[in-house]
């Protein structure tokens, strides 16, 4: 049986034949209107977005309890207040340097960056892509629900006086999971509205928290003992910690570089959406850690640690803040989740896939937070699923490399039949190539993984530092730069090949 994966066309073709999605009549950009194009090509005149728009997507997204609460981790690693800031800046730059130039898959393909993997994956082996992005998506949107529903509670508790217990937990998060579920099935245009406004909500709050608790913070601060038992082997493991949170999104990008405005060139859109990471990220978790410092017992329940310190009026900000900063950080995950099981399951349109998702997340949700109270072991397998997206980021940086930055995006949604298999169809539909060297990178950084599901048996060489990481990124891109460069030929280039080097 022959798979498409690709197009959201419309009027649909037998599947005997090619299939390349055409232009669809341009829509105007209203916040409010349902997206209905899925994963096809975005034509240029339809491209109408600014890489500046980046600072409100990647800013709206940080600004949330779910990754706000990361910064507790160095204080509780056993760092001080400034050996914290060098460590996550630094992190994060290493970590926004892999994550930054992916933005340029999307501008040139005009479509969402699972599909555009297939120029170097395969257009069936694509679905690797698809497969990432959702297990990332549901994950992070589980944990984005479980931290800003437990917000509302805590925080309500001290106000109001409200329960705190399961009950009070599952009608929190399904309130917000409706919200957010709305926000991200609506699609592209209601999602950068919603962005710009949380954005600015998101940043008073930090900033009105980083005051109300000045009279309590201590620069000197100098933490406590070493997770590690030494310093340097506890600061690294922060600066790799700090530099997974970038790579964590690099499946993500393309749902918006597809819009990009045609003319804008490749070092705007990579600037633009790596200083817009870097920032939101920096700021993000060194809010966390300077409140944690102040925390009577950093290791304890951070959201409760918050609720305890803050005054009481601040409560209900809090509160506020758990609803309404949760909403861009769980839509931007369903978002691209949807996209992705629609390039799958393309008979349906990506409202419907991305409410199926929706359901999809909301059960793991449950499982994790109501059922087995797990949440904490759902975090450590999103973050083991950086040892997955590590090496298909070093992939595509090395085929953007090798390819010179040209795609042939219609090629990208072809429809491969006998006598028709396309530029991308390497062998039956998958470059061996590409999953030689990603299979291979897996099983070496699985060795290195160290955090609480499981120790890899050559985790010891490393010191307590998990580099599982760097060790799948690094020998992904030198096993597939190694394989491309005895390839017999490379892909031949139309003169329809699109992209720019500026």
């Amino acid at each position: 049986m022959t798979v498409f994966l690709g197009t959201d066309s419309p009027q649909r073709r037998p599947q005997t034949a090619a299939v390349t999605p055409g232009p669809r009549p341009v829509q105007q950009h209203r916040a409010g209107r349902l997206e209905r194009r899925g994963v096809d090509l975005v034509p240029p005149p339809q491209r109408r977005s600014s890489p500046r728009e980046f600072l409100w997507i990647w800013h709206s997204a940080q600004f949330s309890f779910g990754t706000v609460v990361l910064g507790a981790l160095p204080i509780v690693f056993g760092l001080s207040w400034w050996a914290t800031v060098s460590a996550v800046l630094l992190g994060l730059l290493l970590g926004t340097l892999i994550f930054a130039p992916l933005v340029c898959f999307g501008k040139r393909t005009g479509t969402n960056d699972p599909i555009s993997s297939g120029a170097h994956f395969g257009v069936r082996g694509r679905v690797l892509g698809n497969l990432i992005t959702v297990l990332v998506a549901i994950g992070f949107f589980a944990i984005a629900i479980w931290t800003g529903a437990t917000a509302m509670l805590v925080a309500g508790q001290r106000l109001l006086g409200t329960p705190t217990g399961e009950a009070a937990l599952a009608v929190a998060m399904s309130l917000l999971a409706a919200v957010v579920a709305a926000v991200a099935v609506y699609g592209h245009d209601i999602l950068l509205a919603t962005y710009k406004l949380m954005t600015v909500i998101g940043a008073v709050v930090l900033v009105a928290l980083l005051v109300v608790l000045a009279p309590q913070f201590d620069p000197g601060y100098t933490g406590g003992s070493y997770v590690l038992g030494d310093f340097w082997r506890t600061w690294l493991l922060t600066v790799s910690f700090a530099a997974t949170l970038p790579i964590s999104y690099s499946t993500f990008q393309g749902d918006y570089s597809r819009y990009l405005t045609p003319h804008v060139g490749d070092r705007a859109a990579i600037a633009w959406n790596g200083v817009a990471m870097y920032s939101s990220s920096a700021v993000a978790l060194l809010v966390g850690a300077y409140v944690t410092t102040v925390l009577p017992d950093p290791t304890q329940a951070w959201v409760s640690g918050v609720a305890a310190v803050v005054p009481a009026w601040f409560a209900a900000v809090v509160v506020l803040f758990g609803l309404v900063g949760t909403v861009p950080q769980g839509a931007l995950c369903l978002y691209a989740a949807g996209l992705s099981a629609n390039s799958v399951f393309w008979r349906a349109s990506r409202a419907v896939t991305t409410l199926a998702v929706s359901l999809l997340g909301v059960v793991a949700l449950y499982l994790g937070a109501i059922v087995y109270d797990a949440v904490d072991s759902l975090s450590a397998f999103v973050l083991m699923l950086l040892v997955v997206i590590s090496p298909w980021s070093a992939i595509m940086l090395v085929g953007l490399v090798s390819h010179r930055g040209r795609y042939e995006p219609l090629e990208l949604h072809t429809f491969a039949v006998p006598g028709r298999r396309g530029r991308y169809w390497y062998t039956h539909g998958v470059n061996p190539r590409a999953f030689g060297a990603f299979l291979a990178a897996v099983a070496l950084g699985v060795l290195f993984v160290d955090n609480p599901l499981y120790t890899g048996p050559l985790a010891t060489l490393t010191g307590g530092v998990d580099l599982s990481w760097l060790v799948s990124f690094t020998s992904a891109a030198v096993l597939f730069a190694a394989l491309e460069g005895r390839r017999a030929r490379r892909p031949r280039l139309s003169s329809q090949s699109q992209g720019n080097t500026r």
